[in-house]
């Protein structure tokens, strides 16, 4: 799945870092990378991306969230008007959501 996303943002002319499949290979990216914004999916490997949300949210990094999950009440409050896109979604949910997100995409 990372990969299909991947792909389909790099179709919409954005530079894609990753996919990145865990948390702790993610924050040194969320921490210090050029980022214009991230896709991150709330469970990563069986933990929640909250830290690296923290990372980008602490850089003002704009951000999406994707999940699998029915109810927000799994993100802390401080994070539950963010953008969430549900799976499954369309590739082209997710770079409609991505383009308002982040300003454009391609």
């Amino acid at each position: 799945m990372a990969e299909v996303i991947a792909e389909t943002l790099a179709g919409q002319g954005c530079n894609v870092v990753g996919p990145v499949s865990r948390v702790g290979s993610a924050l040194p990216i969320a921490r210090s990378d050029r980022l214009d914004g991230a896709v991150l999916d709330v469970n990563l490997a069986g933990e929640l991306c909250i830290p690296v949300a923290e990372s980008l949210a602490a850089r003002r990094v704009p951000f999406l969230f994707l999940t699998g999950y029915n109810d927000q009440a799994v993100l802390p409050a401080r994070f539950r008007r963010a953008t969430v896109v549900h799976k499954p979604f369309s590739p082209e949910e997710l770079v409609e959501a991505a383009s308002v997100l982040f300003g454009r995409t391609g």
